[in-house]
């Protein structure tokens, strides 16, 4: 959330009450929309270089492996999951805000606050005991699932736990298994989770059958070893445990995303089970979608309705998410007390056909997202054959020629601005342009800090460059961006900053698109040096 509000031009401070990034590995999964989202903000080759890739997932009932799914296909440049330990992703984040001008103000907590209409008023204490009074337009909690901000605002967290104790264990293992894929082993005794690490490490859980205090006891290697070993692969081998913990899952989703001037991302609002990895994906997810609106808000560049769309395009993903997650894991923990007949029907559920295996696949990497609910999502004239609607992610394209260089179009979308996309139409035949440099013009002047205009062309875009020098000429030689798009004729895509369709629009239409921005932003823009920079924002 402070990398994305830093980058699209907010005044930030994050405090944290802990002293450092715990080093405990908590979420281990980066799914394809998450290393998506790091390409945007430039730390993905890191992730990539340190992360190990995951393809699949391996499922076994009493030893036996019944199936074997491996994710092919799905489209992204990234079509493939990331093992990696929080701790360093975290440590890759904190990096690039210190890049960015911002250092996490660590042993500072946030111990009380007062709602105002124009913002909220913060009283912070630092380590040395010293209280400081601070008085910021908007605050965002990310603080887990013991949020401060949630309880400071009397927000509800309804929900349930699930009856079972767990137990988590950070480990090396050496197992007779892929080590670039999920493990799930249902037995008669329990189910037992492995998941693949990077540095040849493996994080395990298991549900126990009887409780134990998460407060006052701690598990023991010999009690993993004896569940790997009553449960897991045969000839497993479990040693140098860097962290054993008992937990419990909870399901549970705050009454409300928004209180006033205060937010909530990631767990503070949602939390679920660990089965898919989806926790931190789905909380840096809600701070890439809210961030942009927020800084432009504070930046007194688009009203405050803007921000009401945060929660109704995040909490259906929440929702979802919570309830796939709870099947998934509720499914698995029945399997022990089921008869011969139900687990024979139990695991031909599991095993569907290949293109089932893809929509899982995407579905589990996050790239089928959709806000086409969304207030801020809105089509003029509907009659595109093809191309991402309005509220759908944006789809990559590679091959495109931008000022001399060949680049792909989610390369074309890097940066915090939306993208605005002119195709002047892949049909035979030689198109009026009259309308579309009309257009250029007249965005370029009323908004032309928010988006970068881009005329795409099937030639070399001579004459469009000459006719509209304030946009960017996008060349599309193999028209794959125009298939991609639908845009047989002319047509426009706005591209939100998170990467999802905005609006579109058949034929590009000057009067129509202006009324969308009009309702979207709707604040004329300030005089030239005279933006408007908020205070802090938590």
């Amino acid at each position: 959330m402070a990398c994305e509000l830093a980058r699209h031009g907010a005044a930030v401070r994050i405090i944290d009450k802990s002293p450092g990034i715990d080093p405990h590995v908590r979420a281990t999964v980066i799914h394809s929309r998450t290393l998506e989202v790091f390409q945007d903000l430039g730390v993905v080759d890191q992730v990539l270089a340190e992360g190990l890739k995951l393809f699949g997932v391996s499922l076994y009932a009493n030893g036996r492996r019944f199936m074997h799914a491996r994710y092919h296909g799905v489209d992204s440049p990234y079509p493939w999951a990331i093992a990696l330990p929080q701790c360093r992703t975290e440590e890759i984040l904190e990096a690039l805000l210190k890049r960015l001008g911002v250092a996490v103000e660590r042993q500072t907590e946030l111990v009380a606050m007062t709602e105002r209409p124009d913002g909220v008023r913060a009283t912070l204490r630092h380590a040395d005991g010293r209280e400081e009074v601070v008085d910021t337009p908007w605050l965002v909690g990310c603080d887990g699932a013991h949020s401060t901000v949630r309880h400071l605002n009397h927000e509800h967290f309804p929900g349930e736990a699930d009856p079972h104790q767990y137990v988590l264990a950070d480990v090396a293992i050496d197992a007779p298994i892929d080590l670039q894929e999920a493990h799930f082993f249902f037995t008669d005794h329990g189910v037992l989770y492995f998941f693949i690490l990077s540095e040849g490490r493996t994080l395990i859980a298991a549900n126990l059958p009887e409780p134990h205090d998460a407060a006052t006891e701690t598990p023991t290697l010999e009690e993993i070893r004896a569940l790997v070993t009553e449960r897991g692969p045969a000839g497993a081998r479990v040693s140098d445990p860097r962290w054993l913990t008992y937990f419990r899952i909870h399901y549970r989703l705050a009454r409300h995303y928004r209180h006033g001037r205060t937010f909530l991302a990631g767990d503070a609002v949602h939390i679920h089970s660990l089965v898919g990895g989806q926790g931190m994906n789905t909380g840096i997810q809600d701070a890439y979608n809210l961030a942009w609106k927020l800084a432009l808000v504070a930046r007194g560049r688009a009203p405050e309705s803007l921000l009401e769309s945060y929660e109704t395009e995040r909490r259906q993903v929440a929702e979802d998410v919570l309830k796939a997650t709870k099947i998934v894991t509720e499914g698995a923990e029945v399997f022990a007390h089921l008869s011969a007949e139900e687990r024979e029907r139990f695991c031909a559920r599991m095993v569907v056909p290949e293109p089932e295996q893809l929509r899982m696949a995407r579905h589990g990497e996050e790239l089928d997202l959709d806000y086409r609910k969304s207030p801020i999502c809105a089509e003029h004239r509907e009659g595109f054959a093809a191309g991402p609607h309005a509220g759908a992610q944006a789809l990559d394209a590679g091959s495109l020629q931008v000022d001399g260089r060949t680049v792909t179009f989610f390369e074309l979308l890097r940066g915090p601005q939306h993208t605005l996309l002119l195709f002047v139409g892949s049909t035979r035949g030689k198109p009026s342009t009259d309308g579309l440099v009309d257009l250029v013009t007249s965005i370029v002047r009323s908004h032309g800090d928010l988006m970068k205009v881009c005329l795409v062309a099937t030639d070399d875009g001579t004459e469009l460059a000459a006719l509209a020098p304030q946009a960017r000429i996008v060349r599309d030689p193999q028209q794959t961006l125009h298939r991609r798009y639908g845009a047989e004729t002319e047509c426009l895509y706005l591209i939100r900053p998170d990467g999802y369709v905005a609006y579109r629009s058949r034929p590009a239409t000057k009067s129509s698109f202006q009324k969308y921005l009009d309702r979207v932003f709707g604040v004329a823009p300030p005089s030239p040096g005279v933006e408007k920079r908020a205070g802090s924002l938590f």
